[in-house]
């Protein structure tokens, strides 16, 4: 669905009138950032410089509670930091999954091993993202600021090919200076029988306010002559997922990311599901609908959730999100998924 802004759908249209905008329904898919801690100075991320201490296991369960008795059974998307860094993590799996949640959850892979593999496979995890941003070690361990990246992602698919669950998935930022190891990249999940989703570069997160220049400065940012190959690989990705191969992202986003690295102050056109479908934790208790916006509450207050996904303050930031321009739209996260 593309809308400029100032468009509407005929069912918001009179909050439109007000700046406001209403949910299509509830969300289906959560957002837990259970810390910010992390130990990887990745060259595309600042969340590793945060000192925000970690919110207690019994919060983060009572919020799971508070979700399924709104919700029931939705998707739920453990990040961080590094979300291994809580050794309460699998008990948070434990009790998500107990609810009847499908549980995804994100890794470096450094503090993976076959104890903690198992851990997670019997807490019912269904999806394990790994990060990994390239095919080659040197590439992989420049992007992630250290070395043995690369060599702690094999370790864990290894130790994952072991278990019945959880599913991989390959998770890659693309960027200027592995564009072209995405071939190689596309093989491997192949023939390992994983997945790979692709995230663009974007601005680094952390407690950092947007900056509509900051690829200006990026190091990973594709200088011109790394551009070609930028789009060749999305390309590749498009043309594969429109065959039915191994990339969970849509054709239609892969191809609106060539837009992006081409010219990413442009406005895309495509509208941002943010606090549509979506709903998300930070590690400060926070309730966003969007990261590069305020808040609309936090998990202390113990206004029916409902409530606060209805809230004036609420439809206010969906209106916002609803007109805005930036390319973050395009984030997986933000995506609108009936964009094919």
């Amino acid at each position: 669905m593309n809308l400029r802004p100032g468009a509407s759908l005929p069912v918001n249209a009179a909050l439109d009138a007000l700046r406001l905008r209403r949910a299509p329904g509830r969300p289906t898919q959560i957002h837990l950032s259970v810390t910010d801690r992390c130990f990887l100075p990745c060259l595309h991320c600042d969340i590793w410089k945060n000192k925000t201490p970690d919110l207690p296991f019994e919060l983060w369960r009572d919020t799971l509670d508070r979700l399924h008795d709104w919700l029931g059974p939705v998707s739920v998307n453990f990040v961080g930091g590094e979300p291994l860094l809580r050794k309460d993590l699998e008990a948070l799996f434990s009790h998500a999954t107990g609810l009847g949640n499908t549980v995804s959850f994100n890794t470096n892979a450094w503090l993976l091993n076959r104890a903690r593999a198992q851990k997670i496979a019997d807490a019912g995890v269904s999806i394990v993202y790994i990060s990994m941003d390239g095919a080659r070690e040197a590439t992989v361990d420049h992007s992630r600021g250290r070395a043995g990246s690369f060599r702690k992602c094999q370790e864990a698919f290894d130790l994952f090919d072991k278990l019945p669950n959880p599913r991989v998935v390959v998770s890659c930022i693309l960027h200027g200076k592995n564009a072209e190891e995405i071939p190689e990249l596309l093989e491997f999940v192949r023939h390992r029988g994983y997945q790979l989703v692709l995230q663009p570069l974007y601005q680094t997160f952390g407690d950092v306010a947007y900056d509509p220049d900051w690829y200006k400065t990026s190091p990973l940012w594709p200088t011109a002559e790394e551009l070609p190959r930028v789009h060749a690989a999305l390309d590749l990705l498009a043309a594969e997922r429109r065959r039915g191969g191994p990339v969970c992202n849509a054709a239609g986003q892969l191809i609106g990311m060539k837009g992006y690295f081409s010219a990413p102050s442009v406005f895309n056109g495509l509208t941002c599901k943010a606090g549509h479908s979506d709903l998300a934790f930070d590690p400060k208790g926070n309730v966003r609908l969007c990261y590069f916006l305020d808040p609309v509450a936090t998990v202390f207050d113990l206004s029916p959730l409902i409530a606060i996904w209805d809230a004036p303050k609420t439809l206010r930031r969906r209106w916002e999100v609803s007109r805005c321009e930036r390319s973050c739209n395009l984030l997986n996260c933000n995506f609108d998924r009936a964009d094919q």
